[in-house]
């Protein structure tokens, strides 16, 4: 195998197969290598740590000779990091020493291999759903939900974006357990009938987000199998298992009537929260919010009796309301919101708040954000 590329043409699909390869303990783990092969003037790469496979296509235009190998992912990642970005690479493959020979004409590397042939592919399964969607909304839906997903729980489904599909409509929820952003959209071309639900990890959806195009209006389609998913787009093949597991009635949690709803300035609140909380706790990070009289009066205090305090003039703040809430929490939401202003909407028993923006900033998106109230 020998090839010469220009490494522009390589470096950031590189770096996203390569951020795929497993992290196993074992060195002697296979996943921790990236697959490389060559033929028919294409570079396929690929990587998997069991649980997610990434593969993606560059053309080549001087291929001496095909052939396949695997090389550890950070070596070559890190090897190609210190060489020109706008250089020609020359990729050997030297079989006589197992060994990568990667050069740019001044530097040389040469980088241990491994036979290919113990590296694992996912099963192909049989596709029970197809959820296709444009590139941009698909984006917007993950980075507007993924920072819900809880990190440690012991609930799998809370580790992951829950997607229900019932004819046109998808509604998508995350949750953590102390906050849950809920989606709606319709899709344009799903002819499907009946209802489907899926739930993808979170280091798929967050992969996913990395390669879709952000203004991409084309589609994309999400093929669900039994136990996996898979897609394609913009060079990049992707494939993840699912969490398999059954998903409570979380609709119970939305209120179904508002009470109160107070428009509040996006940046301004945001910005506050945020040099209140310098002062929290950091147990909870709490935040007290005393809505009333035209204003809002934010509290924070410490283990320490150390107190922030600042308010905000807001005309429909005339209701007295009284509320603590983790204010990272609410600044996640409001860092996902686009709108200059956003509303909350609060409801009795005052268990939580409803955030969502003052207006549709995402015709094509209906996203509104639950947090529960903290003990402070």
């Amino acid at each position: 195998m020998k090839f010469r590329v220009l490494l522009s043409n390589l470096k950031k699909q590189l770096d996203e197969v390569a951020g795929i390869a497993g992290t196993a303990p074992n060195k002697e783990d296979i996943t921790q290598n990236i697959l490389i092969n060559v033929s028919e003037n294409m570079l396929n790469l690929k990587a998997t740590n069991y649980n997610i496979e990434l593969k993606t296509i560059i053309p080549l235009d001087d291929v001496e000779s095909d052939g396949e190998i695997t090389v550890n992912a950070n070596k070559l990642r890190d090897t190609l990091s210190n060489l020109d970005i706008n250089s020609v690479v020359s990729i050997t493959l030297d079989e006589d020493k197992n060994v990568l020979v990667i050069s740019d004409g001044n530097t040389s590397f040469e980088i241990r291999t491994r036979s290919s042939i113990d590296f694992p592919s996912f099963e192909l399964e049989d596709i029970e759903q197809e959820i296709s969607i444009k590139q941009c909304l698909l984006k917007s839906i993950i980075d507007s939900s993924v920072f819900c997903v809880s990190n440690e729980d012991f609930r799998d489904y809370l580790k992951g974006i829950r997607f229900e599909l019932n004819g046109s409509k998808l509604e998508i929820f995350t949750s953590d357990g102390h906050r849950m952003a809920i989606l709606e959209t319709q899709l344009a071309n799903q002819t499907s009938s009946g209802s489907f639900g899926a739930i993808i990890t979170k280091k798929c959806a967050a992969q996913l987000s990395k390669i879709l195009n952000d203004s991409g209006e084309s589609e994309v389609v999400l093929k669900f199998t039994k136990n996996a998913v898979r897609t394609s787009c913009n060079n990049f093949s992707l494939a993840s298992k699912l969490i398999n597991c059954g998903y409570p009635n979380v609709r119970t949690v939305i209120p179904k009537s508002i009470d109160t709803t107070i428009s509040i300035p996006r940046v301004t609140f945001n910005k506050l929260i945020q040099q209140v909380s310098v002062l929290s706790s950091k147990r909870v990070n709490g935040v007290s919010f005393s809505f009333g009289n035209g204003k809002v009066d934010l509290r924070s205090e410490n283990s320490e009796h150390e107190v922030a305090t600042a308010s905000l003039v807001l005309p429909d703040a005339q209701t007295p309301i009284e509320i603590s809430l983790n204010g990272q929490y609410v600044r996640d939401v409001l860092n996902v919101i686009k709108t200059d202003n956003v509303l909350f909407c609060f409801s009795q028993p005052m268990l939580n708040v409803l955030i969502k923006s003052d207006s549709s900033d995402n015709n094509e998106l209906n996203a509104s954000y639950i947090i529960s109230k903290v003990v402070v």
